[in-house]
């Protein structure tokens, strides 16, 4: 029996330009000054949907930035972008004999209701294993 490890993450932060709510921005976002669980290390991208700091308040659903492009990552998300976007490249340390698993989570934390309600629409996910 193989405990999980964790591959890859795709991660959305929610929105670029937060400085009051700085800890819901991505990991890598220069206003952020957390890190990501420690399990996911650096093995991620994320972008915010939001460039506006206040359309997020309005319930409107942001389709002018896709997420993962590497593309209006502006100011504080320039160090989110790799070339390699929206593809991940990794190399495992050793062989995997059991099944990987595609987990796709959203959260809704009442806790920070005053703040946000995710959604984050997927259209095609496509997982190519060399």
């Amino acid at each position: 029996d193989n405990p999980i490890k964790h591959i890859w993450s795709y991660v959305n932060g929610l929105r670029e330009y937060d400085y009051k709510y700085c800890f819901l921005n991505c990991p890598c976002n220069t206003r952020n000054p957390y890190s990501p669980p420690s399990f996911i290390n650096n093995d991620y991208y994320c972008e915010s949907g939001y460039d506006d700091p206040y359309l997020f308040l309005s319930n409107v659903f942001s389709s002018n930035d896709s997420l993962w492009d590497g593309q209006q990552c502006n100011r504080d998300e320039r160090s989110c972008t790799s070339p390699n976007m929206p593809w991940f490249i990794k190399t495992l340390k050793e062989t995997v004999s059991g099944d990987i698993q595609l987990r796709v989570c959203g959260g809704n934390d009442e806790a920070f209701s005053f703040v946000y309600k995710f959604s984050t629409p997927l259209d095609l996910i496509e997982l190519y294993i060399k």
